[in-house]
């Protein structure tokens, strides 16, 4: 039996395959979904389908789409899998044909089947991935319910258009029908929306710094431009 992962090892190899620092705003970001993301697939429960995959995808897209420099995300993001002994390319992967499988067909279809609905008709194999989360042992996780709620939100869009709506139907007709509790799975939905708010009021208080440094450095350029400010005059021969 091969030993836990730490999460001493886990930091270890994520700065090994990233050894360029992390920009500040998003530093605490960033090692909290690493902390979170090896705590979660070290569990012995821990099952790996489409729907954490998706989950995954889904959370550090989100909250790291602003990150500047913009080409170093996918870095960091293949930094993270490798970290955690996965694959960055079949994460991709199982999280876009989620998408495309729920996306496609009748909304009415696919939202009944992932109510689990008897009468629901399967595809791509999801009817199994979502019972197999109603068998135990299997670890819930905030990646998870974020990979769920993605999916879902795919369908339900064109069939509940306010968000508390949304979010309301999810609760009492996805996650009802498993083993997880709606209010932890609440939670952690706010907690993943409160993130991306105080990413997006961070980025705001950035570029305003950005933007009054560069209007203070225009400032300076128009008045040394302006006639009679030079520093040093030449002086009339004999003056």
């Amino acid at each position: 039996m091969n030993p836990v992962r730490t999460l001493s090892a886990t930091k270890a190899a994520f700065f090994s395959a990233y050894p360029r620092p992390i920009n500040a705003a998003y530093r605490r970001v960033g090692e909290e979904l690493l902390v979170e993301l090896h705590l979660t697939t070290v569990n012995s429960a821990f099952v790996y389908d489409p729907f954490f995959a998706l989950g995954l995808v889904t959370l550090y897209d989100r909250l790291m789409e602003a990150y500047h420099p913009p080409e170093q995300r996918e870095a960091i993001f293949n930094a993270l899998c490798k970290a955690l002994h996965l694959k960055p390319e079949v994460l991709r992967k199982n999280a876009r044909d989620l998408l495309e499988l729920v996306r496609s067909g009748d909304p009415v279809q696919r939202y009944n089947l992932l109510c689990l609905k008897p009468e629901a008709e399967d595809v791509g194999g999801l009817k199994a991935i979502l019972q197999r989360m109603t068998q135990s042992p299997y670890a819930y996780s905030r990646v998870l319910a974020v990979g769920l709620y993605t999916a879902y939100e795919a369908v339900a869009t064109s069939l509940y258009k306010e968000p508390e709506e949304r979010t309301r139907h999810f609760l009492e007709d996805v996650i009802s029908n498993l083993p997880f509790s709606p209010e932890r799975v609440k939670k952690d939905l706010e907690l993943y929306r409160s993130s991306l708010d105080r990413l997006k009021q961070a980025r705001a208080i950035v570029e305003e710094m950005v933007k009054a440094a560069r209007r203070q450095q225009e400032r300076r350029q128009s008045t040394a431009s302006l006639p009679g400010t030079s520093v040093a005059d030449p002086q009339e021969p004999g003056s």
